[in-house]
């Protein structure tokens, strides 16, 4: 067999932190000829999914890994090899990898599973069964195996199920986006010295001046990432970034915009948002936030924000409190307008209010600085 004619596809790594990744989708199907740079597959990592190319080109001979799997950077994903390589070399360039890097366990392998697992105690168990076991929340040991040499089958599981009379358990585990956040929130709780400050806003001028927007769609949010761009330009404290010992302010502001997905928050960015107008944030956050829910976003399109806006206003709430997404060092809470009843002159008047609370890093802005910020914010919404 040439070593020219048989090529691995593993799970690639992107970025140094990068340990495993999620299989999404495969883009070509075994059997398909394929050219050395054609999208293969699909893999999430970080918030975003990446497209996976062919190394060479040949014929998509073996897929290993199924979608929805999670597995580590280097682990054999599936092989590509010319017609010359028999099913035998492919069957055969599989086992030795896998022996060599990670536990996939290759149907009529009997042997190699023996070989390979950690505690030649535990039943062997096929794949399938095992990720349906740990969903319902099964003690795979626990199962007799009707599969030869008392090999678990995922049949075997669902009839433990049924069997059972203890109440089902559904295990899922954290996919990459959702335990980059648990891991960067956690970091950022435990390190940074948050404090908070919160002031009430007028923002019915501001609500009229995004009516006369015909032309476009505009939202409250957009009109309040443009004002928040004019007063971090007066207070450039905000607009940083911690780097060790050394504090890094930045000229113009680049905000990232909270957005839910079902993958988790991801916080795309707004570049240079005091220079843009409303209407041009408006078609920003809309593009972003679409490509976002699909998982569509590009890596530099979510990273390197100075400053951070996170707006839950949509959900009748009239204030909360958010974490600093290191290495910036504040993020603005933004409530839900609502009419209140106000003191004007000496007289109870009904205005449309809203709360807006900072969290700051107390390593890097004073509480002073934090007041100065917000009053500044102010005065710009409702004027």
């Amino acid at each position: 067999m040439s070593a020219k004619a048989i090529h691995a596809v593993t799970m690639p790594k992107w970025g140094i932190e990068m340990t495993e990744g999620t299989l999404t989708a495969w883009t070509a199907q075994e059997g398909q000829v394929v050219g050395k740079g054609d999208p293969i597959l699909e893999v999430e990592t970080d918030k975003i999914v990446n497209t996976v190319e062919a190394p060479a080109a040949g014929i998509l001979r073996k897929i290993t890994a199924e979608a929805g799997e999670i597995r580590p950077v280097g682990s054999l994903v599936a092989v590509l090899a010319d017609e010359s390589v028999s099913d035998t070399d492919v069957a055969e360039f599989v086992a030795a990898f896998q022996g060599a890097s990670v536990s996939f366990e290759p149907e009529g392998y009997g042997a190699a599973e023996v070989a390979n697992d950690p505690d030649a105690s535990e039943p062997r168990v096929s794949p399938i069964a095992r990720r349906l076991a740990e969903k319902l929340g099964i003690d795979v040991s626990q199962i007799r195996g009707t599969g030869r040499n008392g090999r678990v089958s995922k049949e075997d599981v669902e009839a433990h199920a049924a069997a059972s009379n203890t109440n089902p358990q559904t295990r899922t585990r954290m996919s990459p986006t959702r335990a980059t956040i648990a891991r960067r929130l956690t970091d950022s709780k435990a390190t940074i010295p948050h404090y908070r400050v919160e002031i009430e806003v007028d923002v019915g001028h501001l609500q009229v001046r995004r009516k006369q927007l015909t032309d476009a769609k505009v939202s409250l949010n957009d009109m309040l990432v443009h004002c928040t761009a004019q007063a971090l330009a007066q207070h450039p404290a905000l607009n940083s970034h911690l780097d060790g010992d050394e504090i890094v302010q930045f000229a113009r502001a680049d905000i990232g915009i909270a957005v839910a997905t079902s993958a988790g928050l991801i916080t795309p960015v707004v570049r240079d948002a005091g220079a843009k107008s409303p209407v041009e944030i408006a078609r920003i956050i809309a593009e972003l936030s679409q490509r976002a829910r699909r998982g569509a976003l590009r890596r530099e399109e979510i990273s390197d924000a100075t400053f951070s806006i996170s707006n839950l206003g949509m959900f009748g709430l009239s204030r909360f409190d958010a974490i600093i997404n290191p290495p910036q060092v504040a993020i603005l809470a933004v409530g839900s307008a609502q009419e209140r009843v106000v003191a004007r002159d000496g007289a109870a008047v009904i205005a449309q209010m809203l709360t807006l609370t900072l969290s700051a890093d107390h390593r890097v802005v004073d509480g002073a600085v934090a007041a100065a910020f917000l009053a500044t914010l102010r005065e710009i919404i409702e004027r």
